[in-house]
């Protein structure tokens, strides 16, 4: 039987011009793969390395052989960009990209990130950033599993986090209420904010 998610989204512009977030998921008997990148730059190439990044790595996933392990197809994912980027983004500012991804699948999720974004884990009272770069942890039903840009990290503390995370509400709630939260802070030359949650392995 296939694993249910329950997956949850959103993103403010911030004092930006141009949206340079961008978020996908995608499930099947795999698990569950959530993409969260960030072209970090307010210029149009900002959005297309971001959108390059996430179709990317689920264009990989959908071809990769089931014996495929997680360095392997993280590595071929990040090959597959650069050679998208240099294709494509060749004129303009160039963004410095930010992405994280987690490959939930039964009782494990295989992460990675690269630049600014953050992954974690919340167990429904603990708060854990991932701090290394590429890795793997043990889930357990009812854990969420997240991923954060650094226009939300800066913004809300460990404590403001899990004030959210422990509502008993669906992912997207949760999600549009931390940005809602990050938009009260004010905060001047804010960059773009975004949040990606899974939850719920069945």
């Amino acid at each position: 039987m296939q694993e249910a998610y329950k997956i949850g989204n959103a993103q403010s512009i911030g004092s930006y011009q141009i949206q340079s977030s961008y978020f996908a998921s995608y499930c099947s008997d795999r698990g569950c793969l959530a993409v969260l990148a960030d072209g970090t730059a307010d210029h149009m190439n900002g959005r297309r390395c971001a959108v390059l990044a996430a179709e990317a790595y689920i264009r990989e996933f959908q071809k990769m052989q089931q014996e495929t392990d997680y360095p392997v197809f993280f590595n071929a994912a990040a090959k597959r960009i650069l050679r998208d980027m240099r294709e494509i983004i060749f004129l303009g500012k160039t963004p410095y990209l930010s992405v994280s991804v987690q490959w939930l699948k039964s009782k494990e999720m295989f992460y990675y990130s690269a630049g600014n974004n953050r992954s974690f884990l919340f167990d429904g009272s603990n708060y854990r950033i991932l701090s290394e770069s590429c890795g793997k942890v043990s889930i357990e039903k009812g854990m969420t599993t997240g991923m954060i840009s650094r226009g939300v990290w800066e913004a809300l503390n460990e404590k403001e986090m899990i004030s959210y995370l422990q509502k008993r509400e669906h992912p997207y709630d949760k999600a549009q209420q931390m940005i809602m939260g990050v938009k009260k802070k004010n905060r001047k030359m804010a960059g773009t904010a975004a949040v990606l949650l899974v939850e719920g392995c069945i």
